[in-house]
């Protein structure tokens, strides 16, 4: 647990509102004047702390500005938590990739790197893919010398020159070059690293070195996908918006999953995310968030699109208990566009979803767009206690902004992490 988490200052902060409660039951029974239980019940309320009066979905003003952390000169594509709850972000500080550490109130940890910063070489693209093994150490992903490379860092962010060629692994597939791409990386318990971006998959041994027993000398190829996840099995889930694929430990592709291997989705723009429930009353579950026309227009402007959530079982069939025959399409109140690009599951089993929303489509016209987030029941409801009938929307002036990163804390506080005209950006949200 973390330690600015404690389950027991939570129930303290609930007895007050019993309290009042109680005596106001009593009062009403008592008292005749109207306008004395009014007076009473308003001081109540002022006198119960902030946090009993905070709605799910608000900004957390304990975190950064009001809620919101921005880092100007740097871009964002990943993030993970580490153990201490400090968060790392991958991503581009400049001209190069590099990291960014924030401590648990938003601000740059001046413990890592420069002021918080990691400039991984001015000749390395931005970094998409971040994890961080068990001894704290950070792993990144990055196109160097337009080759795929995963760099490990200590925990001060200095470079770690015991783990592949001086603290760098290339990895070399079939002279495939790689300009800045996505992609996504996972850890096995046994400290092998699996990397995925666009049609190969890699696995390396903890030290850096490719795994001979995966693929063809550690690399094997995929039908595509930048996000990459591991089954309790061992099997190697990678996805792409609403389409998912499945591979063996080894590498080579499962033609029993889905459709010869892969989910019959819904490749609307190719950007999105996916989740994996495994827990017992579900088994194992693939959520998957990405977009979907919800209303097409004559008009190309007025087309308008929503977030989209498909659940399918293990074997790759769709999950016709979610949603309407296994998926729900969500237009954002009131706006044209709406594009979700990761998803998250919370401990309770409530499904978040978060990417972009707009006025107008800025993928036509640029303009400006809002941090989006919906929040789901399990089955696929809406869950109408959270924001504004189970929507939030942070907008950032007029700057273009979208969040492609969602984070979980223990206490279940949500941190959307994306860019903004102002660069890196993230907003913390409150849970309950």
């Amino acid at each position: 647990m973390l330690p600015w988490i404690r389950i027991p200052t939570i129930r303290w902060l609930m007895k007050p509102k019993r309290r009042f409660t109680a005596l106001l039951s009593n009062f009403t029974q008592n008292v005749a004047s109207p306008k004395l239980v009014v007076l009473l019940i308003s001081l109540a309320v002022l006198a119960l702390p902030t946090s009993l009066m905070a709605h799910a979905g608000d900004l957390d003003p304990t975190f950064g500005n009001g809620g919101i952390v921005t880092t100007a000169n740097t871009g964002t594509d990943a993030a993970a938590f580490q153990n201490d709850g400090k968060i790392v972000v991958a991503g581009s500080i400049s001209l190069g990739g590099g990291l960014l550490r924030y401590t648990t109130n938003g601000s740059l940890d001046s413990s890592f790197g420069t002021g918080g910063e990691v400039l991984i070489g001015n000749n390395v693209g931005a970094a998409f893919a971040v994890a961080i093994q068990t001894n704290g150490k950070i792993l990144a992903a990055a196109p160097a010398s337009l080759r795929l490379t995963v760099f490990r860092f200590n925990t001060n962010g200095g470079l770690d020159n015991t783990f592949g060629n001086n603290g760098a692994a290339t990895i070399q597939a079939a002279g495939r070059l790689f300009p800045p791409v996505n992609g996504g990386m996972v850890l096995q318990p046994d400290g092998r690293i699996v990397v995925a971006t666009g049609f190969i998959v890699a696995r390396l041994l903890a030290n850096g070195h490719l795994d001979s027993t995966f693929g063809s000398n550690g690399i094997a190829p995929t039908v595509g996908g930048n996000s990459v996840a591991l089954l309790p099995t061992g099997e190697i889930l990678i996805g792409n918006g609403n389409v998912t694929s499945l591979y063996a430990a080894n590498g080579s592709l499962i033609t029993t999953f889905g459709v010869n291997g892969q989910t019959a989705g819904f490749p609307f723009d190719g950007e999105g995310g996916f989740a994996v429930t495994t827990n017992a009353a579900t088994n194992v579950k693939i959520i998957t968030a990405g977009s979907l026309i919800t209303s097409p227009s004559l008009t190309f402007a007025q087309t308008v699109s929503g977030f989209l959530l498909v659940r399918y079982n293990k074997d790759g069939t769709v999950d016709n208990s979610f949603g309407t025959h296994g998926g729900v399409a969500t237009r954002f109140p009131g706006n044209i566009l709406a594009h979700a690009f990761a998803v998250a599951l919370q401990g309770n089993g409530d499904i978040v979803a978060a990417g972009q929303t707009a006025l107008t489509d800025v993928d036509a016209v640029p303009g400006p767009s809002d941090f989006a987030l919906v929040r789901y029941n399990p089955n696929g409801s809406i869950d109408t206690s959270f924001g504004n009938g189970g929507f939030v929307s942070t907008p950032f002036g007029t700057s273009e902004a979208f969040t492609n990163t969602l984070l979980i804390q223990i206490d279940g506080k949500i941190v959307a992490i994306g860019n903004s005209n102002s660069g890196s950006t993230l907003a913390r949200y409150l849970a309950n």
